[in-house]
């Protein structure tokens, strides 16, 4: 099977909006969609400032496979927005789809009217199976655009986007079948921003990629490596790929961890995973470096963060669990209020085999 796309694009129209070929008197206008939200999230206009860097963009517009519509107000076809189908594929029949907004005529349902009719035409028109849509983890507006579109979200990809100006980022990736019922589809978790807390002469603040060697120190330390199954790392590339996933859970939305100073200095690792917005639950995890043991440092660390996914994130519970034979990290758990609420049989890896862990638990005005 081969797509056979239309030439010129059809006129579409959808709820207030119509699709339509472009026109060179659209260029001033094309320059005022590459204002400094436009430039930030879409590669094709970081360099558009001038007409003639508009023209310039225009010509690309019109590549093969590809259809590229302007979005325009029905009544006066004043330019409002735009929208494209691109990286077709015939096996199967999909494409990926892409829009931006007009600056004076954002958060007003242009996109996803813009989106709905092209969308419906690659299904009912063209074919298609499957529109895929992609965006940066941080533009949380085209993520409201993708899911109240109907656009499953499948997954991080990440450091997926290479921007012209030297930035890298991680991105969303979405999409729609001809099958998926009508309606909305579920928003990811937005992302979250780690903060730094202080308290008793510690500091808990982002990991850098100037804490690798501390990261190696910690993660292959003989008394860590017994109690997790996926240690020691196995170098600095490693330790560098550690840090650079608590970034990635922190824009998904999945969790939050922090670097444990004391003096200064990096003592350990207090992390919050799995965080659930929904029930409003978290799982704490933590670690410390052999010369930042014995002074309470693991326990502040979890009071501090337990505090915060509480009073700042607004959850109901933070729990953890630890082999039964780690008395230590049991008695870290204790000491920081969490009760013990019982034993689960056989349900941590270890190098061993499977062995038993603690759960222990806080609550909300425990």
């Amino acid at each position: 099977m081969s797509l056979v796309l239309p030439e010129p694009v059809p006129e579409l129209r959808g709820n207030g909006v119509l699709l339509s070929a472009w026109d060179r008197a659209d260029l001033p206008a094309i320059v005022e969609l590459a204002d400094e939200t436009g430039r930030l999230w879409s590669m094709s206009l970081a360099d558009v400032r001038t007409v003639a860097d508009a023209e310039l963009w225009l010509a690309g517009r019109n590549g093969p496979g590809r259809l590229d519509w302007a979005v325009r107000d029905p009544g006066t076809r004043a330019l409002v927005g735009r929208t494209s189908l691109h990286r077709f594929d015939a096996h199967p029949p999909a494409a990926e789809i892409g829009y931006g907004v007009h600056p004076d005529h954002r958060r007003r349902g242009v996109a996803t009217a813009a989106v709905a009719a092209a969308v419906r035409y690659a299904f009912d028109d063209l074919g298609l199976g499957r529109v895929e849509l992609v965006h940066d983890v941080g533009n949380t507006a085209s993520c409201a655009v993708a899911t109240g579109g109907g656009f499953a979200l499948e997954g991080v990809e990440r450091l997926a986007l290479a921007y012209p100006d030297g930035r890298v980022s991680d991105l969303h990736r979405h999409a729609r079948l001809v099958t998926d019922p009508p309606g909305a589809a579920d928003r990811p978790p937005a992302p979250l921003t780690v903060p730094v807390l202080t308290a008793d002469g510690l500091r808990l603040r982002p990991w850098d990629e100037s804490d690798a060697a501390g990261v190696l120190a910690g993660l292959t330390d003989p008394e860590t490596v017994r109690w997790n199954p996926r240690l020691p790392l196995r170098g600095p590339a490693a330790a560098r790929a550690w840090i650079s996933g608590r970034a990635a859970r922190a824009a998904s939305g999945r969790g939050l961890s922090w670097a444990v100073e004391r003096d200064g200095r990096l003592a350990g690792s207090v992390s919050l995973r799995e965080v659930d917005p929904v029930d409003r639950w978290a799982t704490a995890a933590y670690w410390t470096l052999p010369d930042a043991r014995g002074r309470g440092t693991a326990v502040r660390a979890l009071e501090l963060a337990t505090s915060y996914a509480m009073e700042g994130l607004g959850l109901h519970r933070v729990q953890l669990q630890h082999a039964v034979d780690n008395a230590a990290s049991c008695r870290v758990a204790t000491k920081a209020g969490f009760a013990l609420e019982g034993t689960q049989r056989g349900s941590c890896l270890l190098a061993e085999g499977f062995v038993d862990e603690h759960l222990h638990a806080r609550v909300a005005g425990s």
